[in-house]
């Protein structure tokens, strides 16, 4: 885990950040609310950021209360993270997460007989229902965080370097708050385009809104994958020696 720490570190919880950035929750429902043309550009521009407010607070107090439960637990437990039966577990989830990512790939997908793009299609009926009523786009927040926070690899291994820091709640409830904001930059940032170039954005935004359903599936198998790879390259060294010794022995 301190591996994990040092190889991660400030700049890989930007990066982790970033790449929670592109899900659907952060980025691809926003971006059906911003092309969704009711009220003019300064009122869906508004909307959206009520959505975007809603799942950023939404996941800064998800990740405070998981780091106030990890915390005690890795000050309890944290010897047995560095034990090398952890790290060939560690190795084997990683793994698992590297076979999970080809089985997520769009690709495979359409083999198997399904649709890729259903779920984007679904969240994209889901949005444009609730563009039009504030308490709908809370509670389509809401759902949406609860909904993808159990897949959110990214954000669940920056709570594990978060704590493996060493830095306390406060200190890294103040990062969680960094990291959340981080999350809905991108959207943030569309957000204002939308406001400056009103109706001359428009088609530049669905064309964003496209590419960001088409590969929607595509980022997230990608992003399992990734995480899968730095499992291993972390644990895979320790593992297959401690599996040789024991052979050896």
């Amino acid at each position: 885990m301190d591996q994990l720490a040092s190889l991660a570190g400030p700049l890989g919880l930007v990066v982790l950040a970033l790449v929670d950035s592109t899900s659907m929750g952060t980025l691809v429902i926003p971006l059906i609310l911003l092309v969704v043309r009711e009220g003019g550009a300064r009122r869906v521009a508004g909307r959206t950021l009520l959505y975007l407010a809603v799942i950023g607070v939404f996941y800064l107090l998800l990740g405070v209360a998981l780091l106030a439960g990890l915390l005690p637990l890795m000050e309890r437990l944290g010897h047995l993270l560095a034990a090398p039966q952890t790290m060939v577990l560690l190795a084997a989830a990683g793994a698992a997460l590297l076979w999970w990512s080809f089985r997520l790939d769009p690709k495979a997908i359409a083999k198997r007989g399904g649709d890729p793009e259903a779920s984007a299609r679904r969240w994209t009926a889901r949005a444009r229902r609730a563009s039009g009523r504030p308490s709908a786009l809370i509670t389509l927040a809401l759902g949406a965080g609860l909904i993808e926070a159990a897949s959110m690899i990214p954000y669940l291994a920056a709570l594990g370097i978060i704590a493996d820091m060493g830095i306390g709640l406060t200190r890294g409830a103040l990062v969680l708050v960094g990291y959340c904001a981080v999350m809905i930059l991108p959207a943030l940032l569309l957000c204002g385009a939308r406001v400056l170039l009103g109706e001359r954005g428009d088609r530049f935004l669905e064309r964003v809104h496209d590419g960001a359903v088409r590969h929607a599936s595509g980022a997230f198998s990608w992003t399992v994958g990734i995480i899968g790879v730095i499992l291993l390259l972390n644990t895979a060294g320790p593992a297959i020696g401690w599996l040789s010794g024991g052979a050896i022995a």
